[in-house]
């Protein structure tokens, strides 16, 4: 059994995975996401020397209270780690990107990530003109980190177009499940998924 702590984070519940280390992986989910689910990766990272963070991030709310939260959590892992990577799923991408893009990150790994809020925005057939005006506000003008994505063949909620620019223009290196589907829920998805985080990982040791 790998060593667990349940804490808090400001108002945000979170999860500490792991023996002490200095370095770390801040687990961001995606919508209606649990910080459970950092559980799963931690038996990858953990065995290499990191300590796991889940976090209970409501992304459904508007973005300037995801920000707000999410602030806490960089605060808090830079006090304590000399290390910190980023594993984020789908629309957490987006957001873990909002907040540490001024920051050094050792690595992050994408699942079926968000890249750009606002041309996905623009691809909908209605939208939240509140929420597009703040995103085109806040780009994301820096990301630096060595990034490595997963991505399905064919992602039904989050088109390829959406994140070519931010591709083409970023140190990305880019997976590509045949078959998978946004979300890798299905035994041949999560296996999938666990070995390209095991091999990312291994290129680190």
């Amino acid at each position: 059994m790998m060593k667990t702590v349940a804490l808090n984070i400001g108002s945000t519940p979170a999860l500490l995975i792991g023996e002490k280390s200095d370095r770390v992986f801040l687990f961001v989910p995606g919508m209606h996401g649990r910080k459970e689910e950092a559980l799963d990766f931690a038996e990858v990272a953990v065995p290499k020397g990191y300590q796991v963070m889940g976090i209970d991030l409501p992304v459904e709310r508007k973005p300037w209270e995801v920000m707000s939260l999410l602030s806490e959590f960089r605060y808090y892992l830079y006090q304590n780690w000399k290390s910190v990577s980023i594993r984020a799923n789908s629309i957490g991408s987006w957001f873990s990107m909002l907040v540490f893009q001024e920051e050094e990150i050792a690595r992050a790994l994408f699942v079926s990530p968000l890249l750009d809020m606002q041309k996905y925005i623009e691809e909908q057939p209605s939208r939240d003109e509140n929420y597009y005006r703040w995103t085109m506000m806040h780009p994301v003008d820096r990301w630096d980190a060595p990034t490595y994505i997963l991505r399905p063949e064919k992602d039904l909620v989050v088109s390829e177009a959406v994140g070519r620019d931010f591709i083409s223009q970023h140190k990305c290196q880019i997976t590509t499940m045949p078959g998978g589907e946004h979300w890798f829920h299905t035994p041949e998805q999560v296996a999938f998924m666990r070995a390209w985080e095991t091999n990312v990982l291994n290129g680190y040791e």
